[in-house]
């Protein structure tokens, strides 16, 4: 027994060094054929001399064409698919660390271009953590309510009503974040113009001030909601007269509060049914706000967003990549602020696009798409300024404007 014992250890010990001993070749193996590993070269211009940004730049351009050759070759058809664009975003705008155990293969300077290939490896589950933390960050803003409301033409006015509640219930389920209903009855009593001028869609600077600065919300839901009494004699016919039957039609839109831009907008309706006339009445509402919100689905569990939601996140995610900053910028002449844009464009990370939309001597407006908050570009502007070649000083700050005059410093 003790024998045979013996003899099972140590063929069990012989197998186990033989794998142990070719385990470098098969895990070489298997990384090879890891169709979430490969290779993509990328590239960036070379500005003032300084490689070492250009590199990054590259490297950072290499990364994201790994990303999405990796994406479309190895989950094409999942649902992660739908939010491509979302992810392909969120690498140009930003350093998620998608691409693991990276490999620098190849560096190489083509004139005034630098070329960086690399080698790495990019986990399906990666991108899915990195899309929730990039709509923890731009996705999933925090929101404000105002809903005018009627039940059988009894009229509740914005701050506190049932369709407010259960939206924020709803949405609360799935991580979504909201101004205090405290503080909005106390907005509404302290600043009832700009609210009032809030609840009919129009985002002034001083009602924008209020709503980002002092409430800290960034998307602005507002519209109606109003329930009717609907099929009493069928109700009799059915034997259930004591039971209440209400129709709910709601019209909402969703504004960002940074630029005024409507978001989405959508209309439903749907019935609700109870012994209580105001109970029914919030089932209704409760029905309507699902159709458009959404809710848990019942084969997950997982909450599962409906139209309205769906193009507020799309929508407000590509705005948060590429956000609009206006400009106003005096003291250089045309040419330097040629020069102005450029390096902007280039070296300011997160910038896409620098646009002109007029001058005037040595005055400017000129718009910058920007992934990210004004205030995070304002901060990346001013510490590069010099190593622009610019004296930058900021002479007003607002959520989507910059007014800032610039000398260009002679070398």
């Amino acid at each position: 027994m003790k024998k045979g014992l013996l003899i099972l250890l140590c063929s069990l010990f012989v197998s186990l060094t033989l794998s142990c001993g070719g385990g470098k070749n098969v895990k070489k193996e298997t990384v090879e054929k890891n169709p979430n590993k490969g290779q993509a070269t990328g590239y960036a211009t070379i500005f003032d001399n300084d490689t070492a940004l250009a590199r990054d730049r590259a490297t950072d351009d290499a990364k994201s064409k790994l990303v999405r050759k990796v994406l479309g070759e190895t989950i094409s058809g999942r649902s992660i698919m739908k939010d491509f664009e979302l992810v392909a975003n969120i690498v140009e705008a930003k350093s998620y660390g998608l691409v693991k155990n990276i490999e620098l293969i190849k560096k190489w300077q083509e004139g005034n271009e630098y070329y960086v290939t690399i080698e790495g490896l990019v986990e399906p589950s990666v991108i899915e953590d990195a899309i929730e933390d990039a709509l923890n960050r731009y996705g999933r803003p925090k929101f404000m309510v105002l809903i005018n409301e009627k039940f059988d033409n009894k009229t509740n006015m914005p701050g506190f009503t049932e369709t407010e509640l259960i939206i924020q219930e709803i949405m609360g389920n799935s991580g979504f974040q909201f101004v205090d209903a405290a503080m909005i009855q106390q907005l509404m009593k302290k600043e009832r113009s700009k609210m009032s001028k809030a609840a009919s869609g129009s985002v002034s600077e001083d009602v924008q001030d209020l709503l980002l600065d002092d409430a800290g919300a960034e998307v602005l839901i507002i519209g109606t909601a109003e329930t009717k009494s609907q099929g009493a004699k069928t109700l009799s016919s059915y034997g259930a007269g004591n039971m209440k039957s209400k129709s709910a039609i709601i019209r909402i839109k969703a504004i960002d509060i940074y630029t005024g831009n409507i978001l989405a907008s959508i209309s439903r309706q749907a019935p609700g049914l109870h012994i209580e006339s105001e109970t029914a009445s919030k089932k209704a509402i409760e029905a309507a706000l699902r159709q458009i919100i959404g809710g848990n689905d019942y084969d997950t569990g997982k909450f599962k967003a409906g139209p309205f939601m769906k193009t507020i996140v799309d929508k407000f995610v590509k705005a948060a990549n590429k956000r609009e900053i206006k400009l106003f910028i005096t003291g250089l002449d045309r040419a330097e602020l040629k020069n102005f844009k450029d390096q902007v464009k280039n070296r300011i990370r997160g910038v896409s696009e620098v646009l002109e939309k007029g001058r005037e001597g040595r005055a400017a407006r000129l718009e910058v798409l920007f992934a990210g908050k004004t205030n995070d570009f304002e901060d990346e502007l001013s510490a590069k300024a010099n190593q622009l070649g610019y004296e930058i000083d900021i002479k007003s700050s607002r959520p989507n404007k910059l007014t800032l005059t610039a000398k260009f410093i002679k070398k």
